[in-house]
């Protein structure tokens, strides 16, 4: 990526950002449509004028499948006991919430894991793991698994509330791991599905605790 391009890349991420923490979204429904808007139509566009990439450059394949199982693997285990740690030591499991109608019926909690939790994760990790680490990739190497880490990690401190922020945490503390796994394998298959195991598990042990 040529050096103008990757400045008004850098730009484009910075505002739209800006403007989406701005933006003003009231509602389950407006912050759904506002995500889709700056999250993943906004940065399709921006590529198709600008960039000018094919889209399976930002992680759309499965590419080298055994980077992207092996680093799966690997940071599903990392992860797994780091929550084991964090749920022993502090009252995390108690203050992270699931609604209280997937509790209640077998039926609504796969519903609300397959078009809910499902679609948001691919939303994430399309924009931070897809369209941010592409750009920052070819330029600052390994860093970029860093830094899109940090950009998500400032994006959910400049915009919610303490609940807000817990709910975020599964998704902060596999920020990194789903950087390495997509900055490996070239795709955001293995992280998504990581990421979206995690969120599934988390989910069970919530629920068991309450039952």
């Amino acid at each position: 990526m040529k050096t103008k391009e990757f400045t008004i890349s850098i730009i484009f991420i910075v505002v739209s950002l800006l403007i989406h923490r701005l933006f003003p979204a009231d509602g389950i429904f407006q912050q759904i449509i506002a995500t889709l808007v700056f999250f993943v139509a906004l940065p399709l566009l921006f590529n198709k004028f600008i960039l000018k990439k094919e889209v399976r450059e930002f992680g759309f394949g499965l590419f080298d499948y055994r980077q992207g199982l092996l680093w799966s693997i690997f940071s599903l285990l990392i992860v797994g006991a780091v929550f084991f740690i964090i749920s022993s030591y502090s009252e995390f499991l108690n203050n992270y919430t699931v609604p209280v109608y997937i509790t209640e019926k077998f039926s609504n909690f796969i519903i609300y894991e397959l078009f809910l939790i499902i679609p948001f994760v691919f939303v994430y990790e399309f924009y931070f793991r897809g369209f941010v680490l592409a750009i920052l990739r070819d330029k600052i190497g390994y860093w970029s698994i860093l830094v899109q880490s940090l950009v998500f990690l400032i994006l959910v401190l400049i915009g919610g509330n303490a609940v807000g922020f817990t709910q975020f945490i599964p998704y902060l503390v596999f920020a990194p791991f789903a950087g390495i796994i997509a900055y490996k394998s070239r795709s955001i298959i293995y992280s998504a599905a990581s990421q979206f195991l995690v969120l599934f598990f988390l989910s069970l042990v919530i629920i068991k605790r309450i039952g």
